[in-house]
């Protein structure tokens, strides 16, 4: 019985110590994502990295591409704005369109990885000038369907809490 429990401590240590280098990438970005432009490059830096590491996790391709549309936001010259953006939909896009069944299976801090990269996707969709790049519809549609999946109530209260709060924007005309 004592190796089954210290099996079990020693298997959350090691999902632990996986999920640290996505822990600390999400902090930059989440700073970055609330206007700290210093953030904007070492997000996308460690979202390249991560996705480097692991090319068929679609939720860091996610991060990455809602990343380099920050770059976007912050560019100076309205013609570098439209491009990475441009290009961080494509990334979006990308990962997206990489979802598979066993995404919804494999875990990242507790959460499918299929529903983060859509929460990333959706999140980033309804930020954007919808005049320009027509994405809040997709967005909404992106909203909908985590709300809808049943794994949801199983999720971590902090992730159900931003599906909420992505709820919020999304009823907002």
């Amino acid at each position: 019985m004592r190796l089954i429990v210290l099996a079990l401590l020693l298997a959350a240590g090691v999902a632990a110590a996986a999920d640290t280098p996505f822990t600390e990438a999400q902090q930059v970005f989440m700073r970055a994502q609330q206007g700290q432009e210093k953030d904007v490059e070492p997000a996308i830096a460690a979202f390249e990295a991560l996705a480097r590491a692991e090319p068929r996790n679609p939720a860091y391709a996610a991060y990455l591409g809602s990343a380099t549309t920050l770059k976007g936001r912050d560019a100076l010259m309205p013609w570098n704005r439209v491009k990475y953006v441009e290009e961080g939909l494509d990334r979006l896009d990308g990962a997206l369109a990489g979802l598979k069944p066993e995404h919804d299976k494999e875990l990242l801090r507790g959460v499918p990885v299929s529903m983060e990269a859509r929460l990333v996707a959706a999140n980033t969709f309804m930020r954007l000038p919808d005049g320009i790049f027509h994405r809040r519809a997709q967005g909404k549609k992106l909203v909908a369907d985590l709300l809808k999946d049943p794994t949801l109530a199983a999720a971590p209260a902090s992730f159900r809490a931003a599906v909420d709060k992505a709820a919020a924007e999304a009823a907002r005309p």
